[in-house]
Order: C-alpha cells, then structure tokens, then sequence
C-alpha cells in the first residue's frame, strides 16, 4: 500500500513539474509573440504556436523526468542486489564454519564453533543494517567476528 502510494505522488509529483514546465514556455513564448506583434505580427497568427510549444515543452519535461525516476529505480535495485550477494557469500562463509565445527569430535571445539559462527552471523546482519549507499565500502572487515 505504502509503494501504491508513492508512486501515485511520484507521477503527480512529474505531471506537476511538466505542467509548470509547459506553462512557462508557453508564457515566453506569448512574451515573445507580443513582441513580435509590437512590430506587426498578428496574434491569431501566433496563438496555436505559443499552444503547441507549451504541450511540447510539458512533454519533454514528463518523459526526462520519468527517464530519471526510472533510472534511479533501477541503481537502487542494482544496490539491493549487490547487497544480498555479498550478504550470501558471508552468510555462506560463516555456515562453512558450522560445517567445519559439527566434524570435530570435541564436543566443546563443536560448540565454540557454532558460537563463533552465530556471533560472525550476527555481525554481518548487523552491518547489512547500516550498509553504506553508493558502493561505498572503504575500511570494512570480511573477517567480522572471528579471528
């Protein structure tokens, strides 16, 4: 409900920004027809033009800003992807010291290993929690918890 909701502001958000987009240029364009008529022009002659560049430039603005909107979609979705591959690589990893734990035959090695790995587990949730945006990932440790 809450995305229904926001890409009905999204759309009303584009219309709003071409419709104030084509009402400009259609003003320049009267402004500058007016001139024109100053030097002898007629108006009727210029009314459909000022009309025409007006639904011209609000259609321009619709489909850049749909263009970006959409664009946007797809990096956050390229983000989010990126995201959940490396959260499975280390997830993985972390569940391959599990394994390696459950073949000991030390109960209290098996149990330090599965320890080892929750806390690894729980590291990695929790920086998947404050996950910095852009690709940016300078200074972080793969090796979280167990070393």
């Amino acid at each position: 409900m809450k995305i229904k909701s926001q890409l009905q502001t999204s759309r009303f958000v584009r219309t709003e920004y071409a419709v104030i987009s084509g009402v400009v240029l259609c003003t320049a364009s009267y402004s500058m027809d007016f001139v024109l008529g100053r030097f002898g022009t007629r108006a009727s002659e210029t009314m459909m033009n000022d009309a025409a560049m007006g639904v011209l430039g609000a259609l321009t603005a619709f489909f850049f800003l749909s263009a970006s909107q959409q664009k946007q979609q797809y990096e956050d979705a390229k983000e989010r992807m990126r995201l959940i591959a490396e959260l499975n690589s280390r997830v993985r990893e972390a569940f391959g010291q599990v394994a390696v734990s459950a073949l000991s035959d030390d109960r209290g090695c098996r149990l330090q290993g599965i320890d080892e790995a929750s806390q690894r587990i729980d590291v990695i949730l929790a920086e998947c929690m404050n996950f910095p945006r852009n690709g940016a990932q300078s200074g972080r440790n793969t090796t979280a918890a167990g070393a």
